[in-house]
C-alpha cells in the first residue's frame, strides 16, 4: 500500500508539470499580450502547476523516507 501511495504521489507531481506547461504548448492561450488570457490565465496555470509539483514531490518524498 505504501508503494502505491509513492507512486500516486510521484504521478500527481508529473500531472502538475503538465498543468504548468499546458497553456505554453498543447493548450495554447492567445498571442495579444494585453487580453486576459495571456496576461492572468497562462501565468497563474502556471503558479499553480509549479505548487502542485513541488506539494508532490514533498510529498513523495516524506514517504519514501517513511518506507
Amino acid at each position: 500500500m505504501k508503494n502505491l501511495n509513492i507512486i500516486l504521489s510521484a504521478v500527481t507531481g508529473l500531472l502538475g508539470l503538465l498543468v504548468g506547461i499546458a497553456p505554453y504548448t498543447f493548450a495554447k492561450v492567445c498571442a495579444m499580450e494585453k487580453m486576459h488570457c495571456h496576461a492572468v490565465t497562462a501565468p497563474t496555470v502556471l503558479v499553480f502547476g509549479i505548487l502542485i509539483f513541488v506539494i508532490s514531490a514533498v510529498q513523495t518524498i516524506l514517504l519514501w523516507k517513511k518506507r
